[in-house]
């Protein structure tokens, strides 16, 4: 099954991904898709449990008949290019899930330096994340997080794949290749290009996407001690000035 799952933390690289990605000839971005955890809160209704209760009970043939659910539901990304990528940052939560129902799926996890995450969900007061309210929740987040793409990554690293923003910033190319590598794409200049795409992008990164890298998108370092309290949480050292 041709699909990339694009997962992430708000504010970590996840829209630039997918851009790069999307200027690939095989791929097209689909955006945020509601459609995985909508097949899995389906199963849930029929079973009157939540997720993941029930995933103990299941049997590989009703993971089989959640991945055509998925697929079905999403018939219209994959008739247009051979791949399709799913960019809806949440599904790191249900990176067991997919591989349970889509064992051929490629599952990237974007990553960010945690300061730089965490203090840019502060910032940007996202819709419907309470837990970037206050910087205790958000460091509790950003820890399941981290604890939960590790785990997959240790399992099964050919299909969970862990992209690092700071490493495309310092060595574009090098990070690009590695993708799509990872995603069994061959290499292809346009991916370079990611910036003259004029595909429709409908997150707070759009501008950000249709501009070349950035090597000075860190802010955190501009507020010194007063994040102090955001590093004691994350459990970094204080600002050394």
């Amino acid at each position: 099954h041709n699909v990339i799952f694009i997962t992430s933390l708000p504010r970590s690289g996840s829209t630039l991904v997918e851009q790069i990605l999307a200027s690939h000839s095989m791929v097209d971005g689909a955006g945020e898709l509601p459609d995985l955890p909508m097949t899995l809160t389906e199963e849930s209704n029929r079973r009157a449990k939540p997720y993941p209760i029930w995933a103990r009970e299941m049997q590989p043939e009703n993971w089989r008949r959640l991945g055509n659910r998925y697929l079905q539901r999403t018939t219209h990304w994959h008739e247009r290019r051979p791949v399709f990528a799913d960019k809806l940052p949440a599904n790191w939560y249900y990176i067991g899930a997919i591989r349970a129902m889509l064992p051929a799926a490629k599952i990237i996890c974007c990553r960010r330096d945690p300061l730089e995450t965490c203090f840019s969900c502060y910032r940007q007061h996202l819709d419907n994340n309470e837990y970037a309210r206050t910087f205790t929740d958000l460091a509790a987040y950003w820890r399941d997080f981290d604890r939960s793409v590790n785990h997959w990554h240790s399992l099964h690293p050919a299909h969970v794949h862990q992209h690092v923003y700071e490493e495309l910033i310092a060595e574009p190319e090098n990070s690009i290749r590695t993708l799509l590598e990872f995603c069994g794409l061959p290499f292809e200049e346009g991916c370079l290009r990611f910036h003259e795409n004029k595909r429709g992008v409908s997150t707070p990164s759009a501008m950000q996407v249709r501009q070349p890298l950035r090597a000075d998108t860190a802010r955190a370092q501009r507020y010194g001690a007063l994040l102090d309290p955001l590093r004691t949480a994350l459990e970094l050292s204080p600002f050394a000035g």
